[in-house]
């Protein structure tokens, strides 16, 4: 057993003492209790505080059960947070790029609605085209031919196409109004002034779909317009022919030349 010495007197004592033997001093240090209530120090085995008369016990031991709890909220629910924080971070993020997807998927569905309407209508509006082209092509056909007859009956001028209309018993009819009756009458040219008809109806339905034209081919449209008027014009003539065979001849060459110049102005929208 080792000897030391006493720090408050300097007389030798047992390395094990407690207390020096010689002033008293103790040599182990005894843990001091405060008082919960006022912070008075509490003597060794005390159960009140000899101060407040705060129980000893009471007070420690709930201070110490919290103290723990307080602790341990205090390190969980940071991390709870911060776990909450990114969660809502994550969420938002993901619901941002779902609200972006979206709107990139319906402008691209807009975009491919447009251009698919637009595809549409350019068709129409070669279709509707070609059909008026082609109705008065027929028209040109038919109404030289009624110029023809009537100026054959007129003049009583002999021609293949002409006679069975001027001369169908082999002697000029007395008026050009017969001769242009029994043309009317053939089965080859009513089929294809009916046909003419049908395709005024045709063209006349088409035109109606194509009132509301998409930006792009407003102009495209307003050509239209103008053939389709020309067109109309001109096929009329030649369904109900009128007048004398002069103001005939000269309203249908005037019609045909407008008609086919309305139409090559309508060949710069055509692809």
């Amino acid at each position: 057993m080792a000897m030391i010495v006493c720090p408050n007197c300097g007389q030798p004592i047992s390395e094990k003492a407690e207390k020096c033997v010689h002033c008293g001093m103790d040599l182990v240090s005894v843990e001091r209790k405060h008082c919960a209530e006022c912070g008075a120090e509490l003597e060794a085995g005390a159960v009140v505080c000899s101060k407040c008369g705060c129980p000893v016990g009471g007070r420690e031991q709930e201070g110490a059960s919290e103290t723990p709890q307080s602790a341990n909220a205090d390190s969980v629910k940071p991390g709870k947070r911060k776990k909450i924080i990114i969660a809502v971070v994550i969420l938002l993020v993901v619901a941002a790029a779902a609200t972006v997807g979206i709107v990139q998927y319906r402008k691209k569905q807009a975009e491919e609605e447009a251009a698919r309407i637009s595809q549409e209508y350019a068709d129409n509006l070669e279709t509707v085209t070609f059909l008026m082209l082609s109705g008065a092509g027929d028209a040109e056909t038919c109404g030289n031919l009624i110029k023809q007859v009537w100026y054959n009956a007129i003049y009583e001028e002999r021609d293949d196409a002409t006679d069975p209309y001027t001369r169908p018993n082999g002697v000029f009819v007395s008026d050009f109004n017969t001769a242009l009756s029994y043309l009317f009458l053939d089965s080859e040219f009513s089929s294809q002034i009916k046909d003419i008809e049908t395709n005024q109806e045709t063209v006349k339905s088409l035109m109606k779909d194509l009132t509301n034209p998409p930006e792009e081919h407003e102009e495209a449209y307003e050509a239209l317009k103008e053939f389709y008027d020309a067109y109309l014009t001109f096929t009329n003539l030649v369904v109900d022919p009128s007048g004398s065979l002069q103001t005939f001849s000269e309203g249908f060459n005037e019609a045909d030349s407008k008609a086919v110049n309305c139409y090559k102005a309508m060949e710069l929208y055509l692809d």
